[in-house]
């Protein structure tokens, strides 16, 4: 029996000819579908890589610094670094402004972008060269000499101390993270209202090569972790 071309009436040539026609016919052939468990399998994983990387641009664009269109920026050095800081995060007002060897920030709260008639809260961060002073086991050391014995709880997973009549830390509350305080300690006046200012606590810690004290409401005490991690990332965007 003789072998025919689909559209000849004469028989192959030979096997080359039998070759060919069998690697056009597999060419033809659609790729096998997948089942349907593997597509629907498929499918779910790309949605979470499409979703997982939406929702790390959101938040990087949610903790960055929001300078408006054409801000100009103003060159600090603080120790060894460098930066470049929007002037509407400044909140250059004269000589309030700029530091020497220092840097300053004021920042809305909860955006970290520019302060505006609208911000209920703000916080006002200075930048300063490293000073073992602020080092986290200095301050607690120095802290720990002065406070009372009585340790209550907080909001935020914080624990709560007072300072003894008498030291210099007299009518400030002592903020701490738990276990040890390390991830965060600050200092917040027991009579808000007569400190007479609108940021009355303070926390001071080490990142990146330079020290940073925050100021801040003690209404948003307990978002500590937020505050201290978006105000790395905002002092991240500005190095240079």
């Amino acid at each position: 029996m003789s072998l025919y071309a689909p559209d000849q009436t004469q028989p192959l040539a030979n096997a080359t000819d039998v070759a060919a026609l069998i690697r056009n016919h597999l060419r033809r052939r659609p790729a096998p579908a997948l089942p349907r468990g593997d597509r629907a399998l498929l499918r779910l994983a790309t949605a979470i890589i499409v979703l997982g990387l939406a929702g790390t641009g959101l938040a990087l664009l949610a903790t960055r610094p929001h300078p408006d269109a054409g801000t100009d920026l103003q060159a600090s050095r603080v120790g060894e670094v460098v930066l470049a800081i929007p002037e509407n995060l400044t909140g250059a007002d004269g000589e309030d402004g700029r530091l020497v060897g220092m840097a300053r920030l004021r920042l809305d709260w909860p955006s970290l972008g520019p302060v505006t008639p609208d911000t209920r809260h703000r916080l006002l961060v200075t930048l300063s060269p490293p000073d073992k002073v602020n080092e986290p086991a200095t301050q607690l050391s120095t802290y720990a000499r002065f406070l009372t014995p009585t340790v209550w709880s907080n909001p935020g997973g914080l624990v709560v101390r007072g300072f003894r009549k008498g030291s210099p830390y007299e009518g400030d509350e002592l903020y701490v993270s738990v276990p040890d305080g390390r991830g965060f300690a600050a200092r917040c006046p027991v009579e808000t209202a007569q400190s007479g200012l609108d940021e009355p606590c303070r926390v001071t810690f080490r990142h990146r090569g330079v020290d940073v004290n925050i100021r801040f409401p003690r209404a948003i005490v307990a978002d500590w972790q937020v505050m201290l991690g978006g105000v790395r990332r905002t002092i991240d965007g500005l190095m240079r």
